[in-house]
């Protein structure tokens, strides 16, 4: 528990830095940026799983993928700045409640930075049962924000 208060303060400084740096793209930028992260997000989970589903894990592999998770976990809170919305007039899947619940947004995204060091670590260290252990929870770390904060595909 006390790292995940450390991780949500550590989340809400930097939130509030990139926050203000991130407002001074054009939102269309931002939001482009934020998928394409997303889709690096998307890609290394994948690697993940088809690391441990194969006969021939390879731990370089899976160290590269928990790696650019943990980094892009660091920074999904500052994707979202005010204006960054479906009112931006780009396609987004990133619902209202992202703003209109900014604590329970905070909360999605701690869990996701502690879940992706978790496994970073477990990844780091070789520890193969911790990685298996460690998977489940980061992938419901990751559902988890897009059941409440992420709309259908339009």
């Amino acid at each position: 528990m006390k790292h995940f208060l450390l991780a949500s303060f550590a989340i809400a400084g930097l939130a509030a830095t990139a926050a203000a740096q991130a407002g001074r793209a054009p939102p269309a930028d931002t939001i482009r940026m934020r998928q394409a992260n997303y889709k690096q997000m998307a890609g290394a989970m994948k690697g993940i799983n088809d690391q441990l589903r194969s006969e021939s894990l390879s731990l370089p592999d899976v160290r590269r993928h928990s790696a650019l998770i943990a980094r892009h976990a660091v920074q999904v809170l500052n994707w979202f700045p005010h204006g960054t919305g479906p009112e931006a007039g780009v396609r987004t899947r990133a619902k209202a409640e992202i703003w209109s619940d900014p604590s329970g947004f905070r909360t999605a995204g701690a869990r996701l930075l502690v879940t992706a060091r978790t496994m970073d670590a477990a990844a780091r260290r070789g520890d193969l049962p911790a990685i298996r252990a460690a998977m489940p929870r980061l992938q419901s770390a990751c559902g988890g924000c897009h059941e409440a904060y992420r709309g259908p595909d339009r």
